[in-house]
Parts: C-alpha cells; structure tokens; sequence
C-alpha cells in the first residue's frame, strides 16, 4: 500500500512537472496567428467571395488591380522592382444599392504601422494587383489550391475556354482568372514534361529533405516571379497555409478578422 501511494505520489507529480513545461515552451514559442480568427475555413472563405466583388471597390483602384490582358512572359524586362509595401482594405459605409452589400477600398502603404494609423486592415504583404481583392481572398483561404489549379490547368490543354471557366467556378474574380491563366500558359510552356512525370508517379509535393519536388521548384523559377508580381496576392504572403510545405521565412504570418455582420449571412 505505501508502494502504491508513493506510485500514486510520483506520477502526479511527473504529471505536474510535464504540465509546467509544456507551459514555459507555450511561453517562449511565439504564437502563430490563424489566418482564419479561429473561424470555419470554408464558412468564413464563401463569406468573403459573396461580400468581397471587385464591383465593390471605391476610387481609386490601384493600377494593378485589373486584369491582366497581355501575356507578362512575353516581356523579358518582367517583373518590374516590387516595392516593399502591404496591401490593406478599409469597409465603406456606402453600399451597393443593387444587393445592400458595403462597398471598400484598396490601397497600398509602406508600413503595418502607416496602414493601422489610417484604419485599414491589411489583407496581404506585397503591393495590390489582380488577386488582391476580397472575393480571391475568399478563394484562397478556403480550399488547397494546388491540386484544384492543377486539375483547371490539365482542363487547359485540351480547350482554353474550359480551363478559363474551371478557374472561375473555383470562384476566382475575373481579374485574378487572367494572371492565373498566363501562369498556367508558362508553365504548361517551360514545365510540361518535368510536371507530367511528377504527376505519372504521384510525387508528393516536397522532397524528403523539405525541397520541392521538380515540377514545382519548375513552375516557381519559370512562372513564379510574374505571377507574384501581377496577382498581387498569394498564399504565402496572405498568412494562409498551403499543402506545399515552405520555410516559415517565406510566409507573412496574419489574420483576416475584418468580416462584418454574421459569417453565416
């Protein structure tokens, strides 16, 4: 019996001490904010899309929010210097007199700082463009985009029209549909055999020592300095995780709390 008690005793306070550290590490491992304010991903993902139109933007509209209409591989001098700017959005009291919806701006700011003193909401790292406005916001945050690109993309090499309406039932706004389609087109174009044997043998997005596989690493050297520049937006720089593993390094760690009303609405 005084076995069993100093059992009892030991384990209790083995379990105390476990409790401890797991709080000291709590302590000296920063948080990592939730992209999605601890909301149902695609609850709060359709909410942006039905609330987030690019019918909705006030003047001015940044320039690079619009579609892109000629192919920016084509232009060797692409992609122009990006500055080092964050992209933030600030609700309206106006609304659209055809669906009751509040309309919003855009803008790009030098600093989190400049953006908060100005009462925006930063919705991506990096200057506004084609991807920036709330409905892709919506798009990003709901689904993994890479396999469902992926599937839009080999829709694209049999018809161009089919993958144009496959990346918009996604819920793309027209504007970011552009970008994504030249990206596609240069990929298709300097990638094509690496990515079909990547898909052949169903290679897992990354290697085992955390690099990316082949076909990836391709479309990020080929086609991934454009698409940054002209979406605007991407995963990566929105705080939103991706099903392709990457350094923590390379994303912008935020929240997308700047929903109004009921999600649910």
């Amino acid at each position: 019996k005084q076995w069993y008690q100093r059992r009892v005793a030991i384990t209790a306070g083995d379990n105390s001490v476990k409790m401890l550290a797991v709080l000291f590490l709590l302590l000296l491992v920063p948080c990592t904010l939730s992209d999605t304010c601890g909301q149902d991903r695609v609850v709060l993902g359709d909410w942006f899309i039905a609330h987030g139109s690019p019918s909705l933007l006030l003047e001015p509209i940044p320039a690079l929010v619009s579609a892109v209409t000629t192919n920016p591989y084509d232009d060797p001098a692409n992609p122009p210097q990006s500055q080092d700017v964050y992209c933030a959005m600030q609700w309206s009291n106006d609304t659209d007199p055809a669906t009751g919806l509040r309309k919003y701006s855009l803008r790009d700011f030098s600093s989190e700082s400049e953006a908060a003193a100005a009462h925006y909401w930063i919705t991506h790292k990096g200057h506004c463009a084609s991807c920036s406005t709330l409905q892709d916001l919506g798009v990003y945050i709901r689904q993994n985009l890479t396999d469902a690109t992926r599937a839009c993309g080999m829709e694209g090499t049999v018809s161009w029209e089919w993958q144009h309406e496959c990346l918009l039932a996604l819920g793309f706004s027209e504007e970011c549909t552009t970008i994504w389609e030249w990206n596609i087109i240069n990929t298709r174009k300097e990638c094509f055999w690496t990515c079909m044997y990547s898909a052949m043998i169903n290679e897992p997005f990354n290697k085992p020592d955390g690099s990316l596989n082949n076909c990836l690493q391709c479309d990020e050297d080929k086609s991934g300095p454009n698409f940054k520049y002209f979406s605007g937006r991407t995963r990566r720089n929105s705080g939103i995780p991706s099903a392709i593993k990457r350094p923590g390094s390379q994303r912008y760690y935020m929240e997308h709390c700047y929903w109004y009303g009921e999600l649910d609405q």
